[in-house]
């Protein structure tokens, strides 16, 4: 970190007031810092199961280890070498095989990017089962039954729309496309890709597909989270990808390249923690505005809005705290 200081000028325009709001920014070069908080990673020589080396890490330094980009992974020095470790990369099954879930890595509709509401499923057995970490994206058949398959697939599709007595009609189209491809598809003719809520919307989206053929509906998920629920979106995996079978759905750090892949998370290894060091500074606030500055509605506001410019420039992993200094009294 510079120990030079600079200021940056936010400019936010509050949505439910006209008055223009400057936020002046003191303290930090975030140029010059290339990751906040800073990360220390510790390598740990014992076997544990990923649940009980998570454990050990919340325990004795913060967690299981996050990597935001290749400088971190080059940051791991020997003994991070030629062996395996658990990082805190993993897919708790919890939040979508057992369940329709609300966790991030939870199955969601494409027509509302949303999580089910009613918790409806029809899955098919051993479906879903995330084979060899690369099916996140839906199927239906002509029963009525789900799977999950790799969303590269070329297969037909069911779009939808909804009727004025809100009630919702299927349509298959049969040109083999990707999933992603089969919702631009849909969204340009029709709604969007096929939403189940109830059996009785299953039944004629399975009514509407083929007999044979696999069909796209709008299922899909975004697998993998963080121990220490970081928004990391790096990932440093093999080539082929995160190959193992059903039931690896924690990641390890392997030998060649410091590249990862998926193991059953039971399987007992050695593991990274990662120590991280919070920094605390002082926003000072300029208001130009005509707005009560007490009122709690207003406060959030401006919170808000600067939590959204500080994660658009690239920071993460922070709290904002509002305090007033005292007026002197003349």
């Amino acid at each position: 970190m510079s120990s030079s200081s600079s200021m940056k000028i936010f400019k936010a325009k509050m949505d439910h007031w006209t008055s223009r709001i400057s936020l002046l920014f003191f303290g930090f070069s975030l140029s010059s810092c290339s990751r906040f908080p800073l990360r220390q990673y510790h390598y740990v020589d014992s076997a544990k199961s990923w649940y009980e080396a998570r454990q050990s890490c919340r325990e004795n330094f913060t967690d299981l280890a996050t990597f935001e980009s290749m400088d971190d992974i080059n940051r791991l020095q020997p003994p991070f070498k030629n062996t395996q470790a658990w990082i805190g990369l993993w897919d708790d099954p919890n939040a979508w095989q057992t369940s329709m879930g609300n966790q991030s890595n939870s199955w969601r509709w494409s027509a509302t990017g949303e999580t089910s509401k009613t918790g409806f499923k029809s899955w098919y057995s051993p479906n879903p089962d995330f084979y060899r970490g690369g099916e996140t994206c839906v199927i239906i058949r002509n029963k009525g039954v789900w799977g999950d398959i790799d969303c590269a697939s070329s297969l037909g599709f069911l779009c939808f729309n909804v009727t004025e007595q809100n009630q919702k009609v299927y349509f298959y189209i049969g040109q083999s496309l990707s999933w992603s491809s089969a919702q631009n598809y849909c969204r340009e003719h029709y709604l969007d890709l096929a939403m189940i809520e109830n059996q009785e919307e299953n039944t004629r989206a399975g009514s509407a597909a083929p007999s044979s053929p696999l069909t796209w509906i709008g299922l899909y998920r975004e697998p993998w989270t963080w121990s220490d629920q970081s928004h990391s979106t790096f990932r440093n995996n093999n080539p082929a990808g995160l190959t193992n079978p059903s039931g690896g759905h924690c990641v390890l750090e392997n030998t060649d390249g410091h590249l990862w892949d998926n193991q059953d998370c039971s399987v007992k290894n050695r593991f990274i923690c990662q120590q991280v060091s919070r920094m605390r500074t002082t926003f000072r606030l300029k208001l130009l505005s005509q707005v009560d500055l007490s009122d709690p509605a207003v406060k959030s506001q401006i919170l808000q809005q600067l939590s959204a410019l500080l994660t658009k420039d690239g920071w993460s992993d922070f709290n904002l705290q509002w305090t007033v200094k005292p007026q002197k009294t003349p």
